[in-house]
């Protein structure tokens, strides 16, 4: 009787071991096969390029940053071939926001001649806030090499960042002050305007869009198994991407405009000075010939369409190089690589099949 339970105990833990190394060599396969992942990350600026510069009277710098911070949501699809090499081709849609506070200061020639002189606004200085906001579609195939065969594994991956669709939309908001206002020689009917200045407000939206690009991709992780089909992980991400403008297109302009410590309104002013004008034949001053719209219908096109090019010289529209720049046509401009890098924490789940 005592050999006969021996044998029954010794089939019994055979039949165990048998199906622990069974359960085990299934949990294996189901590392190996086809999976689906669903993921979010959020991304930090990472090697930062020149955005704008700050300006003063005394001093200017640069502003430095990147327009890549912000949440991307993601999906993906991959094989493994072994328990260590796979391949993945995910996509995620990137939301990056970041700021730029700009100051410039301008010379904004009115050309008016009267009695040999000019009439000025000295030195409008302009501060600008400039919001960007990108859009961007992104695929990224890659190859996986994980390490370890636990419930936890490391692993790493490496490949491209490709957009395939997108924009970066600019609002700004400037703010505009003048110095003294100068008058040529004393108009009648207008009071004396020593130390009247011009002020104003703008809002205006852009859109620019880039051209094929390709960047690096790139993530170390950590991967732990739930259950035979589910996992999670969580990751470090770099990505090392520079797109190349190609167009912009700006959708808003508004503008309003007044005078400070005046006696008068900006519209008694230009009444007197186009009534002097016309007085002298010359034709009426408009806040459009100083470069002051008030709505995007007056803006030339040359102003509000910008084609990002490789050279400029005598062929393109632009009044640097060529003597026959036409203002209501799109401006063409150099182009500029705009900086999308950034590195990031990824957080997901991955279902194996």
């Amino acid at each position: 009787m005592k050999r006969i339970n021996q044998i029954t105990t010794l089939i019994l833990c055979l039949f165990l071991a048998v199906s622990v190394n069974a359960q085990e060599e299934e949990t294996e396969k189901r590392k190996i096969g086809l999976f689906v992942k669903a993921n979010v990350g959020y991304g930090f600026s990472v090697v930062p390029s020149v955005l704008g510069q700050d300006r003063s009277l005394d001093n200017a710098e640069n502003i430095y940053g990147t327009s890549a911070p912000g949440i991307y949501p993601g999906i993906g699809i991959g094989y493994m071939f072994n328990k260590f090499v796979g391949i993945q081709l995910a996509f995620d849609y990137s939301l990056g926001t970041s700021k730029v506070h700009d100051v410039t200061f301008e010379d904004m020639p009115a050309s008016i001649q009267a009695a040999g002189q000019e009439f000025t606004l000295l030195n409008a200085f302009v501060l600008q806030e400039r919001e960007f906001r990108t859009r961007q579609m992104r695929l990224s195939p890659s190859i996986i090499v994980r390490g370890g065969s636990g419930k936890l594994a490391p692993y790493a991956r490496f490949g491209v960042m490709i957009p395939v669709a997108g924009h970066t939309d600019t609002n700004v908001r400037a703010t505009l002050t003048s110095t003294e206002i100068n008058l040529p020689i004393p108009i009648p009917g207008l009071p004396d305007l020593s130390g009247v200045s011009l002020a104003g407000e703008v809002e205006g939206k852009a859109r620019t869009e880039g051209q094929f690009s390709v960047g690096f991709d790139a993530a170390l992780g950590l991967e732990y198994q739930v259950t035979d089909l589910i996992s999670v992980f969580g990751e470090a991400h770099l990505v090392a991407l520079t797109i190349k403008s190609k167009q912009t297109i700006v959708s808003q302009y508004d503008g309003t405009y007044r005078l400070e410590n005046s006696p008068i309104s900006l519209e008694e002013l230009l009444t007197g000075v186009n009534t002097f004008l016309g007085f002298l034949g010359q034709d009426p001053l408009e806040l459009a010939a100083l470069g002051l719209y008030s709505s995007i219908d007056e803006v030339p096109l040359s102003e509000k369409e910008i084609n990002y090019v490789d050279a400029l010289n005598g062929s393109t529209n632009n009044p640097a190089y060529n003597d026959n720049f036409d203002p209501n046509s799109a401006l063409d401009e150099l182009a500029l690589r705009e900086n999308y890098s950034s590195i990031g924490i990824q957080l997901g789940v991955k279902f194996n099949f």
